[in-house]
């Protein structure tokens, strides 16, 4: 399994000048597969660009906190690594945030 990063380009909206591009990371086989993946998650999508395979680390985001919210990351950070069964596993999904969780 390798990590592939690909965008989907959506079809113009009424008047709107621009498309919407959505950017996915896919776990799959090959980039045949992430491409089928994309494609199936937005069949509406004008085109998905082939994906290329990633090999290393990527940068996501930059966003910026106040020391509080840095300490709380912090706090729950440690908490995980010490309460997780498995480092990489993901946490369960809780229903009640609603909150992004980038």
């Amino acid at each position: 399994m390798n990590l592939y990063r690909c965008r989907a380009v959506m079809p113009l909206l009424a008047h709107e000048p621009t498309h919407l591009v959505k950017t996915y990371l896919v776990v799959a086989d090959s980039c045949e597969q992430a491409r089928a993946r994309v494609q199936d998650e937005l069949p509406g999508a004008e085109f998905v660009t082939i994906p290329v395979a990633i090999p290393d680390v990527l940068l996501l985001a930059v966003d910026s906190m106040d020391e509080r919210e840095a300490a709380d990351l912090r706090a729950a950070s440690v908490w995980r690594e010490n309460h997780a069964p498995h480092a990489d596993s993901a946490p369960p999904a809780d229903p009640g945030n609603t909150e992004s969780q980038d």
